[in-house]
């Protein structure tokens, strides 16, 4: 929704009734006085009513303009205008208007991000907890003299489900203890360089390959490499067992943009899975702990750029895609 335009200056209106007044003045000394009087009165009025409306104008436009940003309207926008104390109001109002929603729409996606998190770790807890409940209330029930070896087993149960759950809230608290970035210039050819050579060792490590595009970003060396080292290991898991499996890592650069990409031809990733990838303590490995991709993700977010993904299983194309802020 745009905001009419009203560009005329009160004094060009101010200048154009004065020197209307003077011509109509000179004409008419000669004649009917009273004549005269009535149109000096009419003009008078004519400049009173345009100064008010010229006036009143910005103000209505301000408060139209707050009332629908109460009412949650997204679309409104201020047009240019050839007044530049209007133009430049006009200006500031589209810069808070873009920072309001920006930071409504970055607030929203956080509370439904949390909000999903508590529902993982509401159940994960009740199903870690409810076994353990339910030994000791059997044993609290159970006579003095039951046997040593039901016991000893029961307690490993409960040992075992209380590991369950300190490596569970350990992993959370991993991924929401994060550091603060300590930001520096980094070649993404050494970055590669370092990040492969940490993999070369492991299975499947040798089937990266690095396209050298050198790129700079501006990031933390140690999260960086934490973060492409998550991403290498999980395409290298997903060409396993593919004979032309291969991983590609890349740097690139659009419009002073950085972009980093790590592409496999592996199993891919299904459409209906997309959406909860990077969702905490999501996965569908076996001994997976599911916050590999949070925490990727989420490292991306303290370095102000965003981390997604492409997959196209029948073609057997991922991608996963590193953006950073433009330069």
């Amino acid at each position: 929704m745009d905001f009419k335009s009203h560009s005329s200056s009160p004094i060009l209106h101010i200048m154009a009734t004065v020197i209307l007044t003077a011509a109509v003045t000179a004409s008419a000394v000669s004649s009917c006085p009273a004549a005269l009087t009535t149109t000096i009165a009419l003009l008078l009025c004519y400049t009173l009513l345009r100064l008010i409306k010229t006036v009143r104008y910005p103000i209505e436009q301000v408060q139209y303009f707050l009332l629908s940003l109460r009412c949650g309207e997204r679309m409104i926008r201020f047009p240019k205008s050839n007044d530049p104390r209007l133009g430049a109001m006009y200006n500031q109002m589209n810069e808070i208007i873009k920072l309001y929603y920006n930071n409504k729409i970055e607030i929203e996606t956080k509370k439904d991000y949390y909000d999903r998190i508590l529902r993982i770790m509401t159940h994960e807890i009740r199903n870690t907890v409810t076994p353990i409940i339910s030994l000791t209330d059997h044993y609290i029930n159970l006579p003095s003299d039951i046997a040593q070896d039901e016991i000893r087993e029961g307690l490993k149960i409960i040992n075992s489900q209380s590991h369950n759950l300190k490596a569970f809230l350990d992993s959370y608290h991993t991924l929401t203890h994060l550091p603060e970035p300590t930001f520096s210039s980094i070649s993404t050819s050494q970055l590669f360089s370092d990040t492969v050579s940490l993999l070369r060792g492991e299975p499947g490590g040798n089937r990266i390959e690095i396209l050298h595009t050198n790129v700079s970003i501006n990031a933390d060396p140690v999260q960086m490499q934490l973060l492409l080292s998550n991403l290498l290991r999980n395409a290298i898991q997903a060409i396993e067992g593919y004979d032309d499996g291969k991983i590609v890592l890349q740097a690139s650069l659009s419009d002073f943009q950085p972009f980093i990409t790590v592409t496999d031809n592996g199993c891919g990733i299904a459409p209906e899975r997309i959406k909860d990838i990077f969702l905490p303590f999501y996965t569908t490995k076996e001994k997976g702990s599911g916050i590999g991709l949070s925490l990727c993700r989420q490292i991306m977010l303290l370095h102000r750029g965003e981390l997604s993904v492409e997959s196209d299983p029948k073609k057997r194309i991922t991608t996963f895609i590193m953006t950073f802020p433009a330069a």
